[in-house]
């Protein structure tokens, strides 16, 4: 699902030069990814040509006949990348075109993020105890504290909100690719040796906005979580998963239910949970968030022609830790599920994080930009602020991370984790929109 439903994906890939070691590269979308591959700047940044187009462009500009000779003979012509904006035209003089980091880039940053980051960290944890009596606010009492706030910092506030925040201060304009129902950013960052992205908790998905059922669903199914939580044990990706790639529980209790085949999206998806089922799940959560505990009364919330499954989607529901049930047959919600009761507890959260991170920009942009201008795509004119897009998500992965040594959010890598490395929430689409890009 977070192929087409993404707001930060990562691969790593390797990079082999004679008599060299290999280099490896992170390398991810930001918006929503179009399905042709064709459209999919990775499927040329994957190629050894670009790879070598682009070192040789780290040092500064090639000529654009050099730069054509170099991928003379390949399946990749000059044109496919300056359309999707990995080089661009420079009056004949081709040069990098979009946000790429060398690994000594992402050691300048990780440098900077460590002189300026505990700034950050100290001003939340100064305002823990009125981010904690906001969040008191939510109802469900089995719905772990530290959880809910995980999914507003770490997903609705440092991710998506600080995202739009950074863009209305024009810190940060995306440079971004475009086509009909689809416009995404591309970066690539080179992995640094011995440092690990475990606990960055910076990915999200979900299917909303363009992409929807029909009727539309007004119902979001989102995880937060690292990049190494994959393939996730959540919803959305539970709709779309293939049942090889579920742990024995979860693919046990996904069986038992009932797999078929499912073109919601036209995606030809095959033996999976399906996206059409999201209606039957929503409706239990969202009975489950508003008290019902009992079968019947949960299953009273499932569409008439669906009675027979809720059996099953309670199992899975159970499987993949969205709930509970207990020795006397009654069931509790054990994630965030938000129905529009919950917007003006979940808008005062935001607000109060949002003051938080203005305040830290407001003293630390100005002068972490003049610390990065060395990094290699900016010395070749990409503009810094095309750039900040990633360089945000270096901060605040590593802010979800130093946010959790704090004992500030939950842990999505505890020993007793349902889902290692992600949380997944739920809510009503029209409580939080995002501007995705």
């Amino acid at each position: 699902m977070r192929k087409f439903f993404v707001m930060m994906a990562m691969s790593l890939c390797a990079t082999f030069a004679a008599h060299a070691a290999p280099r490896e590269f992170f390398s991810g979308y930001i918006g929503i990814v179009p399905p042709n591959k064709e459209d999919q700047a990775k499927t040329y940044f994957d190629r050894p040509e670009v790879r070598k187009l682009l070192a040789a462009l780290e040092n500064g500009g090639v000529l654009e006949t050099a730069a054509a000779n170099m991928l003379a003979g390949t399946d990749t012509q000059l044109a496919d990348l300056e359309r999707l904006h990995l080089v661009r035209d420079d009056k004949g003089t081709v040069r990098l075109g979009f946000p790429y980091f060398t690994a000594s880039d992402i050691a300048l940053i990780h440098a900077v993020a460590d002189k300026y980051l505990p700034a950050l960290i100290a001003a939340y944890k100064a305002r823990a105890a009125d981010l904690d009596t906001i969040l008191a606010r939510y109802p469900v009492a089995s719905v772990d504290r530290r959880r809910l706030a995980f999914v507003v910092l770490a997903g609705f506030s440092l991710n998506w909100d600080a995202l739009d925040l950074l863009t209305e201060k024009k810190y940060r304009q995306p440079m971004l690719v475009q086509g009909p129902g689809w416009q995404y950013g591309f970066w690539a960052s080179e992995d640094v040796p011995g440092y690990s992205y475990k606990g960055y908790y910076w990915g999200s998905s979900f299917p909303a906005d363009s992409y929807n059922l029909t009727p539309p669903l007004d119902l979001t199914f989102s995880s937060f979580g690292d990049p190494y939580a994959d393939p996730r044990m959540n919803f959305p990706d539970l709709f779309a998963l293939p049942p090889d790639q579920m742990t024995p529980a979860v693919k046990a209790a996904a069986t038992t239910l009932g797999l078929h085949d499912d073109n919601s999206f036209g995606l030809g998806l095959q033996n999976v949970v399906g996206l059409t089922r999201a209606r039957d799940f929503g409706a239990i959560l969202l009975a489950m968030r508003a008290g019902a505990q009992t079968k019947d009364k949960l299953c009273a919330a499932v569409p008439e022609e669906d009675a027979n499954d809720c059996d099953g989607e309670l199992g899975l529901l159970a499987a993949a830790g969205y709930a509970k049930m207990s020795d006397d047959g009654n069931w509790t919600l054990l994630v965030p599920v938000l129905d529009t009761s919950d917007k003006p507890m979940l808008n005062s959260a935001l607000a109060l994080s949002r003051s938080v991170i203005t305040g830290w920009l407001t003293k630390s942009y100005t002068p972490m930009r003049r610390e990065l201008f060395r990094l290699t795509a900016v010395r070749q004119g990409i503009p810094y602020p095309a750039m900040y897009s990633q360089i945000w998500h270096e901060l605040f992965g590593r802010a979800t991370h130093d946010l959790l040594a704090e004992g500030l959010i939950e842990d999505p890598r505890a020993a007793n984790a349902v889902w290692p490395g992600s949380i997944p929430a739920v809510w009503r689409t029209a409580l939080y929109h995002h501007a995705w890009q």
